[in-house]
Order: structure tokens, then C-alpha cells, then sequence
């Protein structure tokens, strides 16, 4: 019998068994936290409607909240490697009753070794609050911001487009479609739809595929680096990119 073997599936299933009760634990004070603002979880600082995670939280992470506006989520999982998405996240939370983003860069590791990538790492913050925020709404919506750079793609359809949209798969919904339509008509953009017009950076492997409520419609956005420098200098294109999003 291999012992090594044998301790390093123990290992691997109790690690398993801590994140997912960590992650647990965490939704349910995030719970908490949207019945009641006075009562700030475990792990965070509170002020001014933003909860900011301490140090004691590996994931990191910060949590914007307001009572009003769309039942909708906007998403910046790579502020420092993404350069303006933040900024551009901030823009559509304007619309949105949550701003989700993180605080560690998406090359850190947690104790167990694992990236802490906010687009594939299970056991954060920002998915904790969304499984809360499902439990308050009826349905929402996930606009998650990503940026490319196009002399990186390896199609020739990849190295044509200002956004790529998808929902972590390739089929595409209507309304997916309408957004993209939306997009190219009052933004004169190229918006493609992964699965149909493109066969890259559809997000496919993003967390969110499988974590995601079922009452929650996941909309992944690449945004090439020339629109992303276009949308923070220019108001009006950045309200109706947010505006299209949500109609």
C-alpha cells in the first residue's frame, strides 16, 4: 500500500471539506449582514456601505452594497491585472445594487496553495455574497469584466473584437444577443458573441458556470484594451456600454 499516496488524497479531501464549510460559514454571516447592516461579518470592515475584507479572510475581497438599484452584480475579479475594469465595474454599479472586486492580486496563493484568481477560486468572498444575494432577490443578473489584449488572440475573429461576450458557454441566450446588438449599434463597436462569432475567451472555465444561483443569469465581458481606455475617458460611452448591459 502506498502511504503517500493514500495521505495525499486525505489531505486533499479534508482541505475540500474546510473550504467548502469556510465558504459556507461565510454566506451565511454575509446573510446576515444584508438582513441586518449592523451586523458586520466576521473577517471585515464596514463603512460607508463597503465591506472590505481583513486580513484574517485569505480570499480577501470587497463587497459594495446600496438598497437601491437594478437586482443586478458588477464584477471586476482582476482590478490589478485588468487594467480600468475597476473603474468601468464602478461605472455599471451606478446601475447595479452591487460593486464586487477583489484585494489580492490574482497570482496570490491561499494556505492550501491555491490561486487566489477571483474568476476560478471558489471559496471567496465575492462568491459567498452572491449565493447571499440570491436569497434576497427574486432573480439578477452577473456582469463580470475582463480585458484582453487583442495581439494576444489566436484567431483572427479574437483579434478583431472590442467585447466579446458569453455566459461560460457557447450557447447563447436572447438576451445575450440583444445586449451584443446593442453594443454595435450605439457604441459602433465590434461585440461578438463567443460561440457564434468567436471561439476564444468565452469564460468557459470561470467558477461562476457551476456556482452561479440558479435564479441568477452570468454574463462573462472581455473588453479589448483599446475600448477599455476609451470607456474611462469618454462619460457618455461608458453610460450607454452600462446602459445596454442592462436593458
Amino acid at each position: 500500500m502506498n502511504y503517500k499516496i493514500i495521505v495525499t488524497v486525505l489531505m486533499f479531501f479534508t482541505a475540500a471539506s474546510c473550504e467548502a464549510t469556510q465558504l459556507e460559514e461565510l454566506t451565511s454571516s454575509l446573510q446576515n449582514w444584508l438582513n441586518d447592516q449592523q451586523r458586520v461579518p466576521e473577517h471585515f470592515s464596514f463603512s460607508n456601505g463597503v465591506l472590505v475584507a481583513n486580513k484574517s479572510l485569505l480570499s480577501g475581497g470587497e463587497i459594495h452594497f446600496k438598497a437601491k438599484g437594478n437586482t443586478c452584480i458588477s464584477y471586476a475579479p482582476h482590478r490589478y491585472f485588468d487594467k480600468h475594469t475597476l473603474t468601468i465595474a464602478k461605472a455599471l454599479f451606478s446601475e447595479c445594487q452591487v460593486l464586487l472586486t477583489n484585494t489580492k492580486h490574482r497570482n496570490s496563493r491561499d494556505a492550501y496553495g491555491k490561486l487566489i484568481d477571483f474568476g476560478k477560486y471558489k471559496n471567496s468572498s465575492s462568491n459567498a455574497f452572491i449565493l447571499a444575494y440570491s436569497s434576497t432577490v427574486e432573480s439578477f443578473s452577473i456582469y463580470q469584466i475582463h480585458g484582453f489584449a487583442k495581439e494576444k488572440r489566436t484567431t483572427e475573429q479574437g483579434r478583431k473584437a472590442d467585447i466579446i461576450l458569453s455566459e461560460g458557454h457557447v450557447f447563447a441566450s436572447k438576451r445575450t444577443l440583444n445586449i451584443a446588438q446593442c453594443l454595435n449599434n450605439t457604441l459602433g463597436i465590434n461585440a461578438l458573441v463567443y460561440g457564434r462569432d468567436v471561439h476564444e475567451l468565452g469564460g468557459t472555465h470561470n467558477v461562476l458556470n457551476s456556482l452561479a444561483p440558479v435564479n441568477s443569469q452570468f454574463f462573462h465581458i472581455e473588453l479589448s484594451r483599446e475600448l477599455r481606455e476609451q470607456l474611462i475617458t469618454n462619460n457618455q460611452l461608458l453610460k450607454q456600454f452600462s446602459l445596454c448591459l442592462i436593458s
